[in-house]
């Protein structure tokens, strides 16, 4: 496949580095524009004595504040910790992605039991402000399917998006044991907090046939069509070590794909290429106006920003 650079790639441009945390990688960073006049950003961290495995027995979500979407952000707080015992999420919290929904802001995340994969599984938080309290819910929103289903092994790594007909649209990854390879999903609810039902069609985005795979998507809609970025660190659907982007007129049959975003090395000079992946975006007035994502580095992991031209 000879892949093309997305009308979005090509109005990309670097900004840099940004909460770069001593001791911590910091990966997966969610903006969103605040009542206040500030950006606020949740990102999952965690020990970099830990390893970089280390996100899944011991990462945290941490609230982030600046003045503008390029920083200096400061962590302000901790917002969640796993919760230990035998809760879902007792090791780690992880992935977050944050929306507003009628003056209430929901922190979608992920989390394990225990550190294995199987049991990652999809949970909110819920509050009226972005500096909290967070009030979590008890069990997760979206879990695994039946065994032999294509998503038995877990359900990770969520995209929440409001459909125009009122509907929360929550799409996930799972990693089909039939074939190896990651998959993406699609849940629907009438309400924010679900429950969310599966949807006939899954998978929605399914590139095992030429051997391929992606993960990390995230959602939106823009001027009449449905866009979803994805990581396409695994195997190169179209950029390896960059990111996928596929766009869809209703949500569930998706166009081919083009390249999202490219490599590290292209954007940041002396980057060589690294993991550069959980891309999330800053939207304002509808469109897309940065991109976060997060990059390996020698030391520790960091957020990466790039800049969305108009």
């Amino acid at each position: 496949m000879t892949a093309l650079l997305s009308g979005f790639a090509q109005r990309l441009e670097p900004v840099g580095r940004i909460l770069e945390l001593p001791d911590w990688h910091v990966w997966g960073s969610s903006p969103i524009d605040g009542p206040d006049g500030k950006v606020h950003l949740f990102s999952a961290r965690w020990p970099v004595e830990t390893g970089f495995g280390g996100w899944s027995t011991h990462s945290q979500i941490v609230h982030s504040v600046a003045s503008e979407p390029e920083g200096p952000f400061e962590v302000v707080d901790v917002v969640l910790t796993g919760r230990g015992g035998r809760h879902w999420d007792a090791a780690m919290v992880h992935n977050p992605t944050i929306h507003e929904h009628e003056g209430r802001y929901y922190l979608f995340h992920i989390g394990n039991l225990d550190g294995r994969p199987f049991t990652q599984q999809i949970g909110v938080a819920v509050s009226d402000s972005l500096y909290g309290p967070w009030t979590r819910l008890d069990d997760p929103v979206l879990g695994p399917s039946q065994y032999r289903a294509w998503d038995w092994l877990m359900a990770t790594n969520p995209a929440l998006l409001r459909h125009s007909n009122g509907q929360f649209w929550l799409y996930y990854k799972s990693w089909d044991m039939a074939d190896l390879k990651r998959k993406m999903g699609l849940a629907v609810a009438d309400h924010i907090l679900g429950p969310y039902h599966k949807h006939p069609d899954n998978p929605i985005v399914d590139y095992s046939p030429q051997g391929k795979q992606v993960e990390d998507a995230y959602v939106w809609f823009e001027d009449g069509l449905f866009y979803m970025l994805m990581a396409d660190d695994n195997e190169g659907v179209v950029c390896q070590h960059g990111g996928a982007l596929i766009t869809s007129e209703d949500g569930i049959h998706w166009s081919e794909p083009q390249i999202g975003y490219q490599t590290t090395e292209v954007y940041f000079e002396g980057e060589p290429v690294r993991r550069f992946e959980r891309p999330q975006v800053l939207l304002r007035d509808g469109h897309p106006a940065y991109l976060y994502l997060a990059m390996q580095g020698d030391e520790a992991a960091s957020p990466a920003l790039l800049r969305v031209r108009r």
